[in-house]
């Protein structure tokens, strides 16, 4: 694998996405079980207890509970919904962490990488919503679905910005956007073919009865994340020479530790 931190063309990003993955496997999977996993047991439980719920409903006339049963589905989608939001930041940012720290010492730590991110959450949580409305409010338009496109391009990088660089929401927005600057078409297309990969997998992935979605995304997340840290390390390195000097530096301050 390549371990250091120098520019890549997509061959190199794409190829070295799939080196990390499979050298961290286990690690990185574990990371994204502990979240996916509860939220997968969660859904089914719940939507299948209401799927039974209406059955019954059906089976005895009983249409007055319908409304209830309705009632309780729509406040449990939107906990649900915070829920795996909160829940999903705070594993990209584990990824994020455990991708770097791979760079730096060679080992993964699924307990530190979600130590790391939990000190960031509320940035990383901040830059997100920012961004996700922003871009949700142009493409609910439909004539803003390029704008949306456009700025989701730019703002791919909040998360890596409020994580290792430590900054806030609107900066991270601000930072995202200096990287990606002139890089736009290049970011696009790298991202494009790691998402169809990702894309194709979980389609595959997904075909397996009953849990094969939950699968899908245990498996599958890795490799988006990855693909685009590697992005944002080449952005770096070539805009400001970035290496794992820095890289180390920003992992040590973000860990709260003194410790060289």
């Amino acid at each position: 694998m390549n371990t250091t931190l120098g520019p890549r063309d997509i061959g190199g990003i794409v190829g070295d996405t799939f080196r990390i993955y499979g050298s961290n496997f286990l690690r990185l999977i574990a990371i994204v079980a502990i979240v996916q996993v509860p939220l997968g047991i969660l859904g089914v439980v719940f939507f299948g207890s209401v799927g039974l719920g209406m059955i019954g409903v059906g089976a005895l006339g009983a249409w007055g509970d319908l409304w209830a049963l309705v009632g309780t589905l729509a406040v449990f989608i939107a906990v649900f919904a915070i829920i795996a939001i909160v829940a999903g930041v705070l594993m990209q940012g584990a990824m994020i962490h455990a991708i770097s720290e791979q760079y730096v010492r060679q080992r993964v730590s699924v307990g530190e990488a979600y130590r790391f991110a939990l000190r960031r959450l509320g940035a990383m949580l901040g830059a997100v919503i920012l961004a996700g409305l922003a871009v949700f409010g142009m493409a609910i338009t439909v004539i803003g679905i390029p704008a949306a496109i456009y700025f989701g391009v730019r703002w791919l990088f909040v998360q890596q910005a409020a994580l290792l660089e430590g900054l806030g929401p609107r900066a991270a927005l601000s930072r995202s956007t200096a990287l990606v600057k002139e890089n736009w078409w290049r970011a696009f297309g790298i991202i494009l073919v790691v998402g169809i990969i990702a894309a194709a997998a979980s389609m595959i992935l997904g075909l397996i009865p009953v849990v094969g979605s939950t699968i899908a995304g245990v498996l599958v997340a890795p490799i988006g994340v990855t693909g685009g840290m590697l992005l944002y390390y080449d952005l770096r390195v070539r805009k400001e020479g970035y290496g794992l000097e820095e890289l180390a530096s920003e992992l040590q301050a973000g860990s709260g530790s003194d410790v060289p």
